[in-house]
């Protein structure tokens, strides 16, 4: 609960850095199944993929679990949502630690984390969309590097501010 105690507050702030890196490490994950079943050569649009939201075989291999793995349609369609999830719980997570003023090292990394989510979405997109030049696709992963980062990054300063500011 961010509107308790200070101590509490900052516990709170603590697991909500420890949820986003642990989604921008699910994304990434994700990232690579799609790299690995070259599932970024199909469904070259966004957010539809062939006019749909849900593509037409999403869940077709058995067992179930494994279409989360070698399901082409599946896997893109995972690493799209789970990459726009990261990117709302990130904002929440920077909005949270706007609120609770932390210092201005802190500040200044949330922003970062916030431009590069929001750039890595970007290039992503525009990967897909040029069918997956491989440069693009390059940048697309180097991103995903420099978003971890930044994510764990703004943890240990917000961390940091947290124990200063007590």
């Amino acid at each position: 609960d961010l509107a308790a105690g200070p101590a509490r507050r900052d516990a709170a702030l603590a697991k909500f850095g420890r949820l986003v890196i642990g989604a921008v490490a699910a994304t990434i994950l994700a990232g690579a199944f799609v790299a690995g079943t070259d599932a970024g050569f199909i469904y070259n649009s966004f957010p539809m993929m062939d006019g749909r939201l849900i593509p037409a075989g999403y869940g077709d291999l058995s067992p179930w679990w494994l279409n989360a793995f070698e399901n082409v349609a599946a896997v893109q369609f995972n690493h799209r949502w789970v990459a726009v999830a990261t990117l709302v719980l990130s904002l929440a997570y920077i909005g949270s630690l706007h609120a609770r003023a932390v210092d201005r090292r802190t500040r200044r990394c949330a922003a970062f984390l916030g431009a590069a989510i929001a750039a890595q979405i970007a290039i992503g997109i525009i990967t897909l969309v040029h069918a997956v030049p491989v440069a693009l696709g390059a940048a697309h992963q180097a991103g995903a590097v420099v978003v971890l980062t930044l994510a764990l990054a703004t943890h240990h300063a917000a961390g940091r501010s947290a124990r200063t500011s007590r």
